[in-house]
């Protein structure tokens, strides 16, 4: 056998012995080596959410909710004010599940561990 055909064949049981390892990961943990985490977003409001993730317009209906995978924590801007009034709020999105509610005339996004922090 050359040279590179013995390469070529450690190689592949390499590559077979690598895949076999993700197999036995749970998507979180395999997202997570691949260079990627999971980001969930849903809507506790009464009405419909609207909202930009890495400046892509978004939305969310009441109690539907999305996950994204991601390789970097992503941006969120959405406007504080139900109503007129816009105060749009920037922050950056906590691994894991985010949650849009509201708080009198203000709508808020939290996370599981209190994560998300906004500026206006």
């Amino acid at each position: 056998m050359s040279k590179i055909n013995n390469i070529t064949s450690t190689c592949n049981h390499s590559v077979v012995g690598q895949e076999q390892l993700f197999i036995e990961l749970t998507p979180e943990e395999g997202a997570v080596i691949e260079g990627g985490a999971d980001y969930s977003i849903g809507n506790n409001s009464a009405g419909r959410v609207d909202y930009t993730l890495n400046g892509q317009i978004q939305s969310l209906n009441p109690n539907q909710q999305v996950t994204y995978t991601l390789p970097q924590q992503p941006v969120v801007v959405y406007d504080r004010m139900i109503g007129s009034n816009p105060n749009p709020v920037i922050l950056r999105l906590a691994e894991g599940k985010n949650n849009f509610d509201r708080n009198g005339d203000n709508l808020i996004l939290t996370t599981d561990s209190g994560a998300n922090s906004g500026t206006t």
